[in-house]
Formats: C-alpha cells, structure tokens, sequence
C-alpha cells in the first residue's frame, strides 16, 4: 500500500555515519560502478513526435524536425575524474560515430552532471539520478540534442542524495519505482509528469544489521526488491531480504530471507528455463579470503519462474567451481552462460597486508565460464587477457561486449563476445557506465555489471 509523504517533511534520523574508510570505499565503490542494464532497458517507446521538433511526453516518440528523420543513436553515460572528484555525463553518440573505427570521445558535447551521477533510459528520455541531491532529471532527445525536460525531488522521503540506476526502475511511461534502503521504502513516481506519487514502506532489518544497499528488478510479472546487510563492524554479512512487490496493486505480497548468501549484486542471468540467478559481489569474496569478522564465502542464489522465494534448494559455492579460486561477480554472457571473476593465485599470491579495493585493482583477475545451474567446473576463458576486476558486459544492438575500463578511467574498450569474436569494437574516453539505443523497446530489466565490495565499484 502506498504512503504519501508529499504533504509534509518530517525530519528523520539518519543512520549512523560509517567510518571515513568504509566512506571512501564506497565512494570508490560507487564511482567504478557500472551498469549497463539490459540494452533494451524497460518501459515504452510512447507514440511519435508532432513534427516541429517537440518530443511525446516522456520523450518516447521519434522527433519531428519539420519532417526530417528522427535522430539514430544512442545515449552514452560517462563517469570522469577530475581535481574534485567524479563527475557524470551524458551525450548522444551517431550512428556514424558507432560505425567508425575512431575513439570515441565521451566528454565532447556531453551534458555534466555533478557528482557521481548515473543515468538509465526509457524510449527516447534519459533519466539522471543525482549523487549531490535527491533529484532526477529527465533529458529528451529532440532534434539530436538532449533537452532538459523537467526534474522530480525526493527530499519529502528523507532523502538528501541518490545511489544509481541499479535502485531504478521503470514500468512504463507513468510509473517507475526506486528503492531506498536509507528509510526503508519503495518510493513510486512517475517519469511522464515527473511528480512522486507516494511510498511503499518496507521492512527494517534485523537488530545489529545496517541496511547497505538495495537492488530493484523486475522478474515475471514482480517486482522483486533485495537488500545487502552489514554489521557493525562494516562487513557484509551472509543475509539477504527480499520484498515481491505486485505493480499492479502496488503491494508487498511475499517476502523472503537468506542466512547463506550476502552483498548480491544487481547482476541477473537468467536460464532459458526462466531460473534467474544472482551472484554476490567480488569484494565480498575478497573480505573472506582476508578473513574479515562476519564474512562468508561467495555464493548464488536461485529464484524459479512465478515463485515468490528464494529456491530453498540451491546455493551455488562459487569458490568450489573454479577448484578453490576466489571467485564472485557473475554476468550474463548469452543464453544458460555467465563469467565469474576469478583471481589467479598461482600468478600473485594474495598478500593479506592489501586491501579489498587494492587487490581488487591488481591486473590478476581472469574470466571463466559457468553454465547456469550446472554444478560441473567452470572453465578458463582463453583469448582475454588477464585484468583488473574492473570489467563487466553489456549488450547493445543484438551483441553482448565485455567492457574493460583503464584504473585510471582514461579510456573504455568495449569487447565483442558474440560468438566468442572477441574483438574491441568500441573505444571510448574515461569511464563508460551506459552505452543504450534510443527508442529501444520495452524488456525485461537485466543489469550487468561487477561491483567492487567494501562499499559495482569505480567499478564496485
């Protein structure tokens, strides 16, 4: 049921502040983050311009331009480093400028955002989720340029700032969902008017836990909602929450907990069997293998077609599948398939004087692959080099691509994977998070990415 804040602001208590390390890890955490989504992302392309170069509400239609062919594209969203810090971006990039073998420049033409912000897109519109204030901004494409088409406030929730995309959800043109872990609640709004409409609280997590981080999907024709615990002490721990959320009622119908499997990613892979399946972060796996207080080893949970429940019958060892390497963040990389990260102790013993996020940027990391459900061996991924765990895919155009971005966030490359090509098809400046199609239509929401643990890093 939905509770409506927009009559009142209440002053509200803030959780307790972490330390400054925690802080920083999550900051890096969220600055590498990557999410790519589906490439169809969800939601409706809407009905078409009125030809004078206005965009249909939500931005969903083709632009008119006095009759010319509406702009073909997509829209690339950009994370950047500077002096101060972080910075977003979002720009349109041509078919032409897809279709040449040039770098591309992310940052030429680009809209700045302040702070780290990310943005997921619907139709034609890019919506911008603030990481200095509570706000979303929508951007329509009229013309081939992005117009700034009105923003929505969540400060009457108790909000001051915005996680990422990975939190977002959109079910069509005047209804969208975004999960806040903060308060504990589901916050609906509508991305056509850009007005909140009110909030679906959700439950508090056990005493002694601290409520981190909380992931939105849409699975059958739920809306499945999933919180990352931590303890005291700033470790995540091996419990997950779960809320099946009907959209259609706007209802909590089921929930759900798990004591084995903690930190899982925003990352689904599903089976052509409808099992989906979702894996816990490699940062995660990280503090076990450097034997952090409260941490466990990385795992995968299972969530069936029409169920209302994590499977009681699977929990996937992620370590045992790679013979004992550590091992986490899985992503799809076509039907029945996901990578799983995994670090290659035989080439750099783990040193237990590093950090999470310092090992976690040694170029040590190796792909394998892992067939859905199977609990055979995964194997070695041959012809891609060893990295950082700063990589993840995307799929764009029918095609999925490993994107490899530098530690610096210099420069992205974008990987063919399609029929194991394994080709670099696209370059990019800095740090490339979104790279979707305009217009795309309406699918199942599927965000691929890795995330780097302590706080998807920049890439969590």
């Amino acid at each position: 049921m939905i509770s409506n804040a927009s009559d009142s602001c209440k002053r509200l208590s803030r959780r307790p502040v972490t330390s400054a390390r925690l802080a920083a890890l999550s900051m890096l955490s969220f600055a590498l983050a990557f999410g790519c989504g589906n490439a169809n992302d969800t939601g409706t392309s809407g009905t078409n311009g009125n030809g004078n170069g206005t965009g249909a509400t939500n931005g969903g239609g083709a632009t008119g331009g006095n009759g010319a062919a509406p702009f073909s594209g997509a829209v690339l969203c950009t994370l950047a480093s500077g002096p101060n810090g972080f910075s977003g971006f979002i720009r349109l990039v041509s078919d032409e400028e897809l279709e040449s073998d040039e770098e591309i420049d992310s940052l030429e033409g680009a809209i700045e955002i302040g702070g780290a912000a990310s943005c997921t897109v619907q139709g034609r519109s890019v919506f911008v989720l603030s990481g200095e204030s509570p706000i979303i901004t929508r951007y329509d494409e009229v013309d081939g340029a992005l117009v700034d088409a009105g923003t929505v406030s969540f400060a009457n929730f108790g909000l001051g700032s915005l996680a990422s995309f990975e939190q977002t959800v959109l079910l069509s043109e005047t209804k969208a969902y975004y999960a806040d872990p903060l308060f504990s609640q589901i916050i609906v709004w509508n991305p056509s008017a850009m007005e909140t409409i009110g909030s679906i609280p959700l439950a508090n997590s056990a005493e002694g836990l601290q409520q981190l981080r909380m992931r939105i999907n849409l699975i059958d024709d739920l809306v499945v909602v999933y919180v990352n615990n931590r303890n005291e002490q700033g470790i995540m721990v091996a419990r997950t929450d779960f809320w099946f959320v009907d959209p259609a009622t706007d209802t909590v119908v089921a929930t759900d907990t798990t004591q084995q499997c903690g930190d899982l990613l925003a990352v689904i892979a599903t089976a052509t069997s409808g099992d989906v399946y979702i894996g816990s972060n490699i940062g995660a796996a990280m503090e076990h293998v450097l034997g952090l207080p409260g941490s466990f080893p990385p795992c995968a949970i299972r969530i069936r077609p029409g169920a209302r429940e994590v499977d009681p019958m699977y929990l996937a060892d992620l370590n045992a599948l790679t013979g004992g390497l550590p091992a986490a963040s899985p992503f799809p990389v076509g039907p029945d398939r996901a990578f799983l990260l995994a670090y290659n102790t035989d080439e750099v013993p783990i040193d237990p004087m590093l950090t999470v996020s310092e090992l976690l940027s040694l170029e040590n990391w190796d792909l394998y692959e892992w067939e859905l459900g199977s609990e055979q061996p995964v194997t070695l991924v041959e012809g891609l080099p060893t990295s950082a765990a700063r990589i993840g895919t995307i799929e764009f155009d029918g095609r999925t691509f490993l994107v490899r971005v530098a530690p610096d966030l210099s420069s992205t490359e974008l990987v063919d994977l399609t029929e194991r090509v394994g080709e670099t098809v696209f370059t990019f400046t800095n740090g490339t998070l979104r790279l979707v199609r305009l217009g795309s239509e309406a699918g199942p929401r599927m965000a691929q990415r890795t995330e780097h643990g302590g706080g998807a890093g920049v890439f969590r």
